[in-house]
């Protein structure tokens, strides 16, 4: 047993005390009650799980029916949907885990018991005593399973988020189930991740999915455990991760900046980071109270020196580790309305494996300009697919070799993969482009169509199967959808802002098949409620009808999902010449969203190597150089500058190293820059032409890729992955954070 554990055989042992329950008021009771009838009806078919229905949100149900003053029965169901998931095979290498999926034949995430086991050890400390007998068995037997699957479950200190719900899990059954060596050994996990993130820095970095999670479970223990040095351990722990938030978020987007090492959301960079700092007040949003018990106890306020890094200084340049390994490093760089970031290398888990992300100017509905290898032709990163390893659908791009150097707003950096798996079909070079910009290449500015709706896809049409297309007919611009995916359906969405008590109508004129029409209220955290209302409606034969849904908006509404989708169970052909979304009232109805889709026109403009592409969002402008890539042959390749489509108000720039799936490697080297206060178009050519007279080069020889560009310079040999050569970069000291050079710590 590790040395440090030591210490903690001197504390006093916990005091037994039960957590004090988290009140509600009546209205929030009534919503609660509503959202577990609901989650319940949708989970469940009679007594049993819906096959493919997740274990993880079941657990959750069962938290929130407690809270809700549930029925015996309905708390014996729930506890045994989850008890049935368990395996209980003493043979097996996940034996007391828990699998994800009802139905799943092989368990194959194992993270499956802790994410269980954090809802059903709070359901232990916090309600277990109003359970009746064989209620509160059942649950006493899960908790002693999870004690098994969870000390069996090993998890690596670099896996932030699953490493400190463990500490969790740990505590929370040790002192529930009066386990003190459980308890314990939770304890020293957390002493142990702290000295180590102070030492490291977070690996797993800037995660707008998992810092939420880091900070849930660093919540829970703070304000929960019996044991005062966890407490205090877990504070420390959640003002290091809300200063890291405070260091990289990117205000004028309201997103987490930087590049990330786990990132689902490869456009956008949103998760559930945005919730807790929507919280946190940092927003100026209104807060709604929590809804459940979970979230009223997994929260905890950022110290408030944490939020002084929103007004500033700007620019600053944030260097950040996330290992040992010197080259385990990201380095962000942040204005008042650009942000650049890159990272010298790639996180393992091949999630967000890029070394350059920039953000330009507002709007979180804005995407973000972001370099990735892909053999998917996944250009937007929505096309999922089952991922081996956890069993979850997932977006994920190649994992490349990667190096870069950052001085403050310019980056020099150099990828290169050689990976072959069944699913890919080429294997190229992306970088994403925000749609609404404006684009230079070198000093002439490019005519690209822009023309984008506020009605997005969604679902998304998968180009085989399902299709959404504008045409023009008869002079008139439609929607042609297409429908014949026998898993998914396709459709159309948009949020507007309602209030409580008004009517609201969703209108189409459509010709064809049958579709959806969906209204779904919002409260202000966008969550459902007053469940969803929906319409089946045809389309006219002879020619266009206007079917429409009208419905009035719930008391804390604040958001109305407006949708024509044609569901998974629906095939369909139709064409929509009107789609409009208006609030009604007694002198008439006011539109609030109408049809603004146009005849889309494809564009594509060769980028040479060495040609500079400007992009510019108010006075924000970033600079893309191809310096130099070659397809798997080693012949010397340039980028394309993409339109197609606009679905996802995104341009992307496209190197293809090889027009089909290859076992051969494939190397690229580029230079970026960004920076601001460019309004003036005077001092925007003035900064064109200064970027244009830099000098740079690239050249492959060998197994050597070599580049540089100005005082930047990088060498590395891309099949065995040394990096040979990182100069020009900005001096840092050697700390897990730093802030304009200097050593930090909260």
């Amino acid at each position: 047993m590790r040395a440090f554990l030591v210490s903690f055989l001197l504390l006093p042992l916990f005091a037994l005390a039960a957590p004090v329950k988290p009140g509600f008021d009546e209205a929030t009771l009534a919503a609660l009650r509503e959202s577990v009838a609901e989650r319940e009806q949708r989970f469940f078919s009679g007594e049993q799980l819906k096959p493919h229905a997740s274990v993880i949100d079941t657990a959750g149900l069962l938290l929130d029916a407690l809270a809700s003053g549930s029925e015996p029965a309905q708390q014996s169901r729930l506890l045994a949907a989850i008890d049935a998931q368990i395996d209980r095979d003493t043979a097996s290498r996940s034996y007391g885990n828990i699998h994800w999926y009802q139905g799943d034949q092989t368990l194959v995430d194992r993270n499956g018991v802790e994410f269980v086991t954090r809802m059903t050890a709070l359901a232990w400390l916090l309600y277990g005593d109003q359970l009746g007998v064989a209620e509160r068995q059942q649950l006493r037997s899960l908790l002693e399973w999870a004690r098994i699957g969870v000390t069996r479950h090993a998890v690596a200190i670099s896996y932030t988020n699953i490493w400190l719900m463990k500490c969790w899990n740990l505590i929370a059954l040790g002192e529930g189930l009066q386990d003190e060596a459980l308890a314990r050994q939770g304890y020293a996990m957390l002493t142990e991740w702290l000295a180590y993130t102070r030492r490291t820095g977070i690996n797993e970095y800037l995660s707008p999915s998992y810092y939420p999670v880091d900070l849930e479970s660093l919540a829970l223990i703070h304000r929960l455990s019996a044991q005062p040095q966890a407490r205090a351990e877990a504070r420390e722990a959640l003002d290091l991760l809300w200063h890291d938030v405070a260091l990289n978020w990117y205000a004028p987007a309201q997103r987490l900046g930087g590049t990330h090492s786990r990132d689902y959301d490869r456009l956008f960079n949103l998760g559930g980071l945005n919730a807790w700092v929507k919280r946190a007040g940092w927003t100026g949003e209104p807060v709604q109270p929590a809804r459940g018990p979970y979230t009223a106890l997994a929260w905890a306020p950022p110290p408030p020196a944490a939020g002084r890094w929103l007004q500033g200084p700007f620019p600053r340049l944030v260097s950040s580790r996330w290992g040992e390994a010197p080259e385990k490093r990201h380095t962000h760089y942040l204005g008042r309305s650009f942000s650049i970031a890159s990272a010298e290398s790639g996180y393992y888990a091949g999630h967000d494996n890029s070394p350059l992300v920039i953000n330009l100017g507002g709007g979180q509905d804005v995407p973000i300009i972001n370099f990735f290898m892909d053999g998917r032709r996944d250009y937007y990163g929505q096309n999922k697919t089952l991922e081996a390893g956890s069993g979850h659908l997932k977006a994920l791009h190649l994992r490349p070799f990667l190096t870069s150097v950052q001085r403050e707003g310019e980056v020099l950096f150099l990828a290169s993969v050689r990976e072959r798996k069944p699913e890919y079909v080429a294997l190229e070079s992306v970088v994403t482009l925000p749609a609404d910009a404006e684009f230079w290449l070198d000093d002439k500015r490019l005519d690209v169509f822009r023309a984008v709706s506020r009605w997005r896809p969604d679902y998304a049409p998968n180009g085989r199967t399902s299709f959404l297309q504008v045409e023009a007919r008869e002079g008139v611009n439609e929607l042609h959808l297409s429908d014949r995916d026998e898993a998914q359906g396709v459709g159309v969405s948009q949020s507007f802002p309602v209030q409580g008590g008004q009517r609201y109508r969703l209108a189409a004129s459509l010709q064809g098949g049958e579709v959806f029409l969906y209204l779904n209220y919002l409260d202000a955290e966008r969550r459902l409620i007053g469940g969803e209302h929906s319409l089946k409606v045809a389309g006219g034969q002879d020619g266009f009808a206007m079917r429409e849904l009208t419905l009035p908006a719930p008391e804390g509404a604040v958001w109305c999902k407006a949708w024509l989708y044609s569901t998974r169970a629906n095939r369909t052909e139709l064409r929509v010449r009107d789609l409009r979304f208006e609030q009604v009232g007694p002198e008439g109805a006011t539109l609030l969203g109408g049809f603004d889709f146009q005849v889309f026109q494809p564009q594509a403009i060769a980028l040479p190597a060495g040609r500079t592409l400007f992009v510019r969002r108010g006075d924000a402008v970033a600079a893309l150089r191809l310096l130099a890539a070659w397809d798997v042959a080693g012949t010397p390749i340039g980028f394309t500058l993409h339109n197609d489509g606009l679905a996802w108000r995104a341009l992307r720039l496209t190197a293809v190293h090889s027009p089909q799936a290859t076992d051969q490697r494939a190397s690229l080297a580029m230079w970026a820059w960004a920076g601001e206060g460019l309004a003036d178009e005077q001092v925007f050519a003035r900064e064109r032409q200064r970027i244009l007279g830099l000098g740079g080069e690239a050249t492959l020889q060998g197994d050597v890729v070599r580049a540089s560009v100005g005082v930047l310079q990088l060498q590395a040999d891309v099949v065995s992955g040394r990096r040979l050569l990182r100069q020009g970069h900005a001096e840092v000291p050697d700390s897990a954070w730093s802030v304009d050079g200097r050593a930090w710590q909260p």
